[in-house]
Order: structure tokens, then sequence, then C-alpha cells
């Protein structure tokens, strides 16, 4: 059985660029040890972007997304500004990924310059 992030992180890669076009970046984080991060993104083939270790679970506590007694965190993504305002949150359950479309779709909303009304896409009308 495939860990669910070896769906999610080549998505994220594959779509790195998109990312940036939109002045962002893609930092990932999990609770696995540092050394596992090394042989699992050998595995993957690399990636292009950091992964933060959380083994010590302090990340996954403070940002409320840690099933204590699993020992691991939920699936979630953060849209933080540069100044460190948290400005969109998803949390999925460990077993559904996340949709990066939907990401980038929230993450261009956030800088139309207007109001996104339901079902609003990149290049639409803002109200």
């Amino acid at each position: 059985m495939k860990k669910m992030c070896s769906t999610e992180i080549p998505e994220f890669t594959k779509r790195l660029n998109d990312f940036r076009a939109l002045n962002a970046e893609v930092i990932g984080a999990n609770t696995d040890s540092i050394y596992f991060h090394n042989a699992w993104i050998k595995e993957l083939g690399g990636i292009d972007f950091p992964i933060i270790s959380n083994y010590n679970k302090t990340m996954a506590r403070n940002y409320e997304i840690l099933l204590e007694d699993a020992g691991i965190a939920l699936r979630a993504a953060f849209i933080i500004d540069p100044e460190g305002k948290i400005r969109y949150i998803v949390v999925h359950e460990p077993v559904i990924g996340r949709n990066v479309n939907e990401i980038l779709r929230v993450l261009s909303a956030l800088q139309a310059g207007g109001t996104c009304p339901v079902n609003w896409e990149p290049g639409q009308a803002t109200l």
C-alpha cells in the first residue's frame, strides 16, 4: 500500500512553478524523522521544495492537527501571507489527499483584489 504522501508530493512538485508564479513557496512538514525523509525523498527521485521534520510533533500540536493517540498529523494545507497571518486552512483525515488545484485556486483568489463569488476561478471577474 502506498503512503498518501507518495501521491501528494509529486503533484506539489509538478505544480511548483504554478505556486511560484503566484509568488508563493511550498514547504512540506510531517512527523517523520529526517532519516526517514532522506530515504523517502530518494525513493521519490528527489523533490524541489523543503520538507520539515516535525519529529517532536510541536508544529502539528501548535497548528492543532496532531492526532495525539496515533502520533501523526492530519493532512493539512495552510496559506500564510508575508506577514505570517494564516489566510487559508484545509484539514483532511489521513486517508484523504489534498487537492492541489483547489489550493492554487484559493491562493489566486486571495490575490485577485476583490471578492470572489462561489465557484470563482482564476481569470473570472470579482464582485
